[in-house]
């Protein structure tokens, strides 16, 4: 049975000549009305002392289902025609309101604007022109009911669409809170899967909203790291002093790439300050007095590449400075396979993770931590693990915790490689992924480093499913 708040309203235009038909139907349709299904109105419900005009033409105006009861009197009928008919059409035709024409007593309608909708009884056979008249409404009550059940119906999916709408609506507003600072922290991370549970969305749905809020939010900044890198290229083939035409370049990266004007102020002013460390220091004095609040400087010293098997290290470093995350997580494996010379398997043994050049590990993952702003990296990523109580024997417990707090475990399930965040939105110590560690050497005491051997192939799990990946955490 229908909830009261559901049923549908149902207007009766007819002739006065008619009320007997009216009234012989009102009886058929009123199992419908103590079934919520339907709230009938006509004009003999209206009240002494109300304007009957202005009565009709409300409830003309919003109710659900109009039948209009045809007879030779209801076309005779100048308010019904002009007045109850016409309104009628325009609403039904605006998609308002569902018009249904009743034929009672056998009348020439050719021509007549509702002749192009359905008739009831069936065959548009007059009530009267029925061996049975109790048969007739008893075709009508059907078919009113049917039209009733779709509205009903169309009603409750139109709630569930605005509720589902505003669910999206307010998880959005407080995606885009939390990424007003340009990355979702770990703990707004917790936030936000709380918030989707309550809300009831499913994680196709979250996703959907973080990727629409992060997405624009990800490209302009890979764009300002791509400018970064550009204006420290320039500045080295000029000698540490731009020219008019490297100026005329770099402004049309800018336009490009739309980046804001003080985005700008503030990446130029970082690297330029930062070659000028040696400046005298009343030169320095006078520019701390302009206290101008900037970030923290990057760098524009260049890492040094060393690696004691000669793999260089120059491909990663240019996609990690531009924000190719996910490229550089590929170069990371490709780079750590060549140095362990274990290219051609894809995959590394744990004498290749004991006999892996310190030189070389800490040189990507410098280059992780420098170009991440200490957010990634294998040292990020053994900081972690050791909070959480991590040692060199496997411990399930931990192992999950640190898969919780590094974003590779989400809902108590190890997420694919597909799923890994390629941004600086990632949890700390998200990447890199590709090939990941655990492992602690004697000789590399400050870094994270360790090993996943898959013992099978394809798989495309990004985190250790124990029946398909063996896991290694081993500290020396």
């Amino acid at each position: 049975m229908a909830a009261a708040a559901q049923a549908v309203t149902v207007f009766f235009s007819y002739s006065h000549q008619d009320e007997t038909f009216r009234d012989e139907l009102a009886k058929h349709l009123s199992i419908l009305e103590r079934q919520s299904v339907i709230s009938g109105w006509h004009d003999r419900k209206i009240l002494p002392g109300e304007e009957w005009d202005h009565q009709i033409d409300e409830n003309l105006q919003k109710a659900d289902i109009i039948l209009l009861l045809i007879s030779s009197d209801f076309i005779a009928s100048n308010y019904c025609w002009d007045v109850e008919v016409k309104i009628s059409m325009q609403r039904h035709e605006a998609g308002n309101g569902v018009v249904i024409p009743i034929i009672l007593r056998r009348v020439d309608w050719s021509g007549a604007v509702f002749g192009k909708l359905q008739f009831l009884p069936k065959n548009a056979d007059p009530v009267d022109s029925w061996k049975s008249r109790d048969d007739a409404y008893h075709n009508i009550t059907q078919g009113i009911r049917a039209v009733a059940n779709q509205l009903i119906q169309k009603r409750q999916q139109q709630r569930i669409t605005e509720s589902k709408q505003a669910a999206l609506q307010q998880y959005r507003q407080k995606v885009e809170e939390f990424a007003a600072d340009g990355e979702i922290s770990y703990v707004e991370t917790v936030i936000l899967q709380d918030l989707q549970q309550q809300l009831g969305l499913t994680d196709e749905e979250a996703e959907a909203v973080k990727k629409a809020v992060l997405e624009p939010i990800e490209q302009y900044q890979n764009n300002l790291n791509r400018y970064r890198q550009t204006f420290i290229n320039l500045l080295q083939k000029s000698g540490n002093k731009l020219q008019t035409k490297e100026r005329n370049e770099l402004k049309k990266l800018q336009d490009y790439f739309k980046l804001r004007d003080e985005d700008i102020i503030k990446i130029e002013a970082e690297l330029t300050a930062n070659l000028q460390e040696n400046v005298p220091s009343n030169v320095v004095s006078e520019r701390e007095k302009t206290k101008i609040s900037l970030p923290q400087p990057i760098q524009t010293k260049e890492i040094e590449l060393k690696s004691e098997r000669g793999v260089n290290y120059t491909e990663l470093r240019d996609l990690l400075a531009a924000g190719e995350w996910k490229k550089a997580d590929e170069e990371t494996a490709k780079v750590m396979f060549k140095v362990a010379n274990r290219e051609e398997e894809g995959w590394l043994r744990v004498e290749d993770i004991d006999s892996f050049p310190c030189e070389d590990l800490g040189t990507i993952d410098r280059l992780w931590v420098h170009y991440s702003k200490g957010k990634f990296g294998f040292s990020v990523q053994k900081e972690i693990y050791q909070s959480l109580g991590g040692q060199r024997e496997y411990n399930k417990e931990v192992w999950e915790q640190f898969g919780d707090a590094v974003g590779w475990r989400v809902k108590k399930k190890w997420i694919y490689y597909k799923d890994i965040t390629f941004s600086l939105e990632a949890p700390q110590g998200h990447l890199p992924n590709e090939v990941r560690s655990i492992k602690l050497t004697k000789n590399c005491e400050q870094l994270l480093r360790g090993v996943f051997r898959r013992s099978y192939a394809g798989s495309g799990f990004s985190i250790p499913d124990t029946e398909k990946l063996t896991i290694i955490p081993l500290f020396l």
